[in-house]
Parts: structure tokens; C-alpha cells; sequence
């Protein structure tokens, strides 16, 4: 089987970060940094402390990523500035830079992915699963266009309706 034991570790690390993030006064600062680093700042946050601790926590994960690729005999022999650097945008883009969203959406990029790759034994190119992944990713953020338009149409519709 191609899965290992770090998929467990994978759950367990996305479980807590969403603890932390969602359930933690750490975590309500964190965002309110990501969200506006000056209000936060004018609300008393230290944001200098919050934006290294964000990179502490992303290097941590990224470095416990790396380490159970190499420990797991897959990832002994993949080009990481090829395959893994482009995926992760995918996957962060895909996820809505939520937690337990980056899991299922990093999931299904390693299935295209691996997908892709048998797809050579039927003669297929390997660009293929690029071009599937880039669709995917296309109608994923038209989408979130297309309701972000909608929504702002509709609030300026109930603005101009309440002041007639």
C-alpha cells in the first residue's frame, strides 16, 4: 500500500492546528494579525511575535512533512522544487487555507497526482494531471469570484432597499 503511518500523524496535526486556530486566544490573534496587522496592532496584539510564530509553526509542519516523506521510502527521489512547491499552492488554494480543507484537498491532489503518473502505462503524457489539476483549480477560484460578485450585489441590493 502506498499509505503509511503518516497519514495518522497528518490528521492529528491538522485536529490540533484547527484546536489552536478555533479555540485558543493564540489562535484568535494569529488571524486577526492575517487579517489586518494594524488593527491588530492598535488592539494591543504583538503582530512582529505573531507573524514568527505563524513561520515557526509553517516551518515546523513543512519540516515534519519533509522528514516523514524521506522516512516513509517515497519521497527518496522527487525533484521538490517540481512536484511538491506547485502542489502546495493547489492544495492551500483548494482548501480555503482551512485546516481540516487543506487535509481532503491535499488527499485528492496526491490521488490526481499518483493517478497521473499510471497514467504513462497507457501511453498518456504526464503534463495530463497538470492540466486536470490547473482546470480544477481554474473553476475553484471562478467560483469564488462568482459568489463573492453575488454577495456583493446582493448586500448593495438590501442597502439601497432599506433607504428607500
Amino acid at each position: 500500500s502506498s499509505v503509511n503511518g503518516g497519514i495518522l500523524i497528518a490528521i492529528v496535526t491538522v485536529l490540533l492546528i484547527w484546536v489552536i486556530l478555533n479555540k485558543t486566544t493564540f489562535g484568535y490573534e494569529l488571524k486577526a494579525v492575517g487579517l489586518n496587522r494594524d488593527a491588530s496592532k492598535y488592539a494591543g496584539i504583538n503582530e512582529k511575535k505573531s507573524i514568527v510564530m505563524s513561520m515557526v509553526i509553517a516551518g515546523a509542519i513543512a519540516g515534519m512533512a519533509g522528514g516523514l516523506l524521506y522516512l516513509a521510502g517515497t519521497g527518496k527521489h522527487i525533484e521538490i522544487k517540481d512536484v511538491l512547491a506547485s502542489e502546495g499552492i493547489s492544495v492551500a488554494l483548494l482548501g480555503l487555507s482551512h485546516p481540516i480543507g487543506v487535509l481532503f484537498s491535499g488527499l485528492f491532489i496526491a490521488y490526481l497526482t499518483a493517478g497521473g503518473f499510471y497514467l504513462q502505462l497507457f501511453e498518456f503524457s504526464t503534463e495530463i494531471i497538470d492540466i486536470i489539476v490547473a482546470v480544477i483549480i481554474y473553476f475553484s477560484a471562478f467560483a469564488l469570484i462568482v459568489k463573492t460578485i453575488l454577495t456583493r450585489i446582493r448586500k448593495n441590493r438590501e442597502k439601497g432597499g432599506g433607504q428607500t
